[in-house]
């Protein structure tokens, strides 16, 4: 089972932060729509399952999947297994909801290029640095980390690096 993680380039870009400390087989997307497309035309077809990160400000300690992307008037759906991350974000008590509405930034635009090149991934909004407590971090380091455990990976068990971040 091979596995890919992105994030955007950043970083205080908390996407960047998790994949950084969780994975060592991630891209970071550039900020811009040209840049994300190309950056996303370079990945291999080859893995069975891609993550995607991405930061919302209006987030606070909790994460929301995202089930769909549009570009111009397509919508474009995963056929990632969504109750497996849900029973994953139950179990280490971290707080979520689901949309089925694709949002309209680069976010959007990246998991809509990837969606058309594996339909088995998962677009995941998490809080930007005021809205992302240490607790919450560390939880989902530990769920990515496990995640990935088959593979070759970080064995960060906490974010220390993050706790160190001044929250304003």
């Amino acid at each position: 089972m091979k596995i890919l993680f992105t994030a955007f380039k950043g970083i205080h870009n908390t996407s960047f932060q998790l994949v950084d400390q969780t994975a060592t087989n991630y891209i970071l997307l550039t900020n811009s729509f040209q840049g994300l497309k190309k950056d996303i035309s370079f990945v291999r077809g080859d893995y069975s399952t891609v993550y995607m990160f991405g930061v919302d400000k209006e987030l606070i300690d909790k994460v929301r999947i995202e089930t769909c992307a549009k570009y111009n008037d397509e919508t474009v759906c995963t056929d990632f297994d969504v109750h497996y991350l849900e029973t994953l974000l139950e179990s280490a008590s971290v707080s979520y909801t689901i949309s089925d509405k694709p949002t309209r930034y680069l976010c959007n635009a990246a998991y809509y290029h990837m969606l058309k090149k594996n339909s088995n991934t998962v677009f995941i909004h998490i809080p930007s640095l005021k809205g992302m407590s240490v607790e919450l971090m560390n939880k989902l380091i530990k769920i990515f980390n496990g995640i990935c455990s088959n593979e070759n990976h970080k064995s960060s068990n906490s974010y220390a690096n993050f706790s160190k971040i001044s929250f304003s």
